[in-house]
């Protein structure tokens, strides 16, 4: 961004976006404000001649000076641009839309290197000798994020450390939560679409789409698990027409699969189940028998929440088979961490049998063997599906009539949630303390009720 000091127009409105000088703003600490300006290559003789200020006033202010009077406010917003709402001065939705429609990014925009090394050392000088930071300190320490120059030319290399980061955040994201890689995948999407406007091979065009389809899936799949199914369904959206734009049904499928869970869970089972439709289609043209099962299974889900025990105890059958059956593509299974062999559907069973038995607790005892195969089983990379399968292992005992083995599990669940970030592994837990509840006379049930709802709220 060109916000030169000799300029004399108003200060580009995307300097208001910076998080450091919205806080600045809030508060009505004109002095940072002034500080972040001159980090933008805006100078003191600038600001004095916009706002109508002696340059001894403006490096008063710079320097601690308060800016109290409502007019010199005023006149110091309208003079360099600043929405007034940002000041909390006549507030108007009109203001905070237009800043939110002409946000840039922070790492689309030039920063000039440190304005002033006197005041720099200054700041040190401070450090040196205990004395504590003003925000004007702060505000000249802050650092907007510059892009990392991409290559003009992407190769072998960057697709190998791009699908190595996109892999770990992938399996960070099923042991953590989508919480704990959300942010991080973001930032990595932000590099592979820069990758995307350099110059490449149509083999390497094809690896590069394919782990942009994986990153999309990412971000969607993590924004699910923390409840912003907007954003999920967008970001599976596009993870779903970068696979499409190689021809990669297998990425297709995975994705269409992941935005019926995301229907699932608003509690629309037949959006899902239209979905899933959608979904099988794109599995069998991949010819992958891990990902029809894993299709088959959610099918399987869906069914069951709407209580029909037939189509889902039929769509398990499918799955089954399809796992059994020879692979009829060169891919035999899916990329890990996305497997889905017989020990993940020996949890994804006991959750439809779990579901089914809260409308015949016959399903009970068939689910508590299903998921208690599951979590005997050790799995270093899945510790969220443990906890929701043990969250669901709870469940299943409560349902049939087994007080005490639910509280086991539903202490386990809790335990294993205690280092996860995960929307989802909460909403499970909630259905464990409503089972819990109903026991109002059993203490440890009443405990663990307790336990979930303080460590439910704490994450909340």
């Amino acid at each position: 961004m060109n916000t030169s000091g000799s300029g004399s127009g108003p200060v580009d409105s995307a300097v208001w976006d910076d998080p450091l000088m919205r806080d600045a703003l809030r508060t009505r600490d004109m002095g940072a404000v002034f500080v972040l300006l001159r980090r933008y290559g805006i100078s003191q003789r600038r600001i004095s001649t916009l706002t109508g200020q002696s340059q001894s006033e403006v490096s008063e202010i710079c320097h601690g000076r308060q800016v109290m009077a409502y007019e010199v406010l005023g006149r110091i917003a309208d003079g360099l641009g600043i929405p007034r709402g940002l000041l909390g001065m006549a507030y108007t939705l009109d203001t905070e839309l237009s800043a939110a429609l002409t946000a840039v990014p922070l790492a689309a925009r030039e920063v000039d290197a440190m304005s002033d090394r006197r005041e720099f050392l200054g700041v040190l000088a401070k450090v040196a000798v205990g004395v504590s930071l003003s925000a004007a300190d702060l505000a000249l320490l802050s650092a907007p994020a510059n892009a990392t120059p991409a290559p003009t030319r992407v190769g072998a290399t960057e697709i190998i450390q791009l699908k190595e980061l996109t892999r770990v955040l992938w399996v960070q994201e099923k042991r953590l939560g989508g919480g704990a890689v959300r942010e991080g995948a973001i930032a990595q999407l932000g590099w592979a679409r820069q990758l995307l406007r350099s110059s490449y091979t149509d083999a390497i065009g094809r690896e590069l789409y394919g782990t942009m389809a994986d990153l999309l899936g990412l971000v969607g799949w993590s924004s699910h698990d923390m409840g912003l199914p907007g954003d999920a369904l967008r970001y599976l959206g596009q993870s779903m027409a970068a696979a499409a734009e190689i021809d990669d049904p297998m990425r297709s499928a995975i994705a269409i699969e992941r935005i019926s869970r995301v229907y699932l869970r608003q509690g629309d089972q037949a959006a899902a189940l239209k979905v899933l439709q959608l979904g099988t289609l794109a599995a069998d043209r991949a010819g992958i028998g891990q990902l029809r099962a894993l299709t088959a299974a959610t099918t399987a889900r869906a069914h069951a929440e709407t209580g029909n025990a037939s189509a889902a105890l039929d769509a398990l059958t499918t799955a089954r088979a399809a796992l059994e059956t020879p692979a009829e593509s060169a891919v035999t299974v899916l990329p890990e961490p996305h497997g889905f062999d017989s020990a993940v559907l020996a949890s994804d069973s006991g959750r439809v049998l779990t579901e089914l038995a809260r409308h015949d607790r016959a399903h009970a005892p068939k689910a508590i063997e299903a998921l208690a195969t599951y979590i005997k089983g050790t799995d270093l990379i899945r510790i969220k599906r443990l906890a929701v399968s043990s969250a669901h292992l709870a469940a299943a005992h409560f349902l049939g009539g087994q007080p005490d083995e639910g509280i086991t599990a539903g202490r386990r669940a809790l335990e294993l949630a205690s280092a996860i970030r995960s929307g989802r592994v909460s909403d499970h837990l909630a259905t464990v303390r409503a089972a819990a509840l109903r026991l109002p006379r059993h203490r440890d049930a009443a405990e663990l009720a307790h336990a979930i709802q303080v460590a439910t709220s704490h994450r909340s």
